[in-house]
């Protein structure tokens, strides 16, 4: 996220993943990112692609202030079929497929899972056809994402887009997520009001 916290001019923690411990669900994740990055009630929280969806489990652990997602998902449908259909075989395909789906982006996917626990990937991947999905209050939640995303679908509502970005927002669009990020921030200060339908990101 180095692009991001260049555009960002306010303090934001970027925490790593926690050491992989054979946790199964995104729960199990979330338990660990609270505990060891002390989050608490009020804090906003947020995160990218799987990020995001880890975000809000930990909405469901936390009374936190706003869950922000960056090119994720709110439900297991949100999530391209074939990933879905496929991740009962993690063990076998699911960073050669995402890599794969991820187009152009596959050099940005390779350089993210260059640093990453396979294990951690593959039982990641393994539970996405189990997620339940967000279950809690969505007015605490916004969203940006990519137009063209191959992965993750666009939502057709309540959603900033950014016209024909794909999958990974945060590295390839840094300014419209900072902005984005800029503009949740004041709307949550009582400056600015920002629930819209969808709209286009130029």
């Amino acid at each position: 996220y180095a692009a991001l916290k260049r555009e960002l001019d306010f303090n934001v923690h970027f925490p790593d993943w926690p050491e992989y411990r054979n946790e199964v669900t995104y729960q199990d994740i979330a338990e660990r990112i609270v505990e060891e990055n002390g989050i608490n009630d009020g804090d906003i929280v947020g995160g990218s692609s799987l990020g995001g969806m880890v975000a809000l489990e930990i909405a469901t652990i936390v009374k936190v202030r706003a869950v922000l997602l960056i090119g994720s998902a709110m439900a297991k449908n949100d999530i391209n079929t074939l990933i879905t259909l496929l991740s009962p075989l993690a063990a076998i395909t699911p960073i050669s497929l995402v890599k794969t789906l991820a187009g152009k982006n596959e050099s940005l996917v390779s350089q993210m899972f260059s640093t990453a626990d396979p294990d951690f990937i593959r039982s990641m991947c393994g539970y996405i056809s189990s997620w339940p999905g967000y279950l809690g209050n969505t007015d605490k939640v916004f969203r940006i994402h990519g137009e063209k995303d191959p992965i993750i679908n666009c939502p057709p509502s309540r959603c900033e887009i950014v016209k024909k970005a794909s999958h990974l927002l945060a590295l390839t669009h840094a300014k419209e997520c900072s902005a984005f990020i800029e503009k949740i921030n004041l709307h949550l200060s009582g400056q600015a009001d920002t629930r819209e339908t969808a709209h286009a990101v130029p």
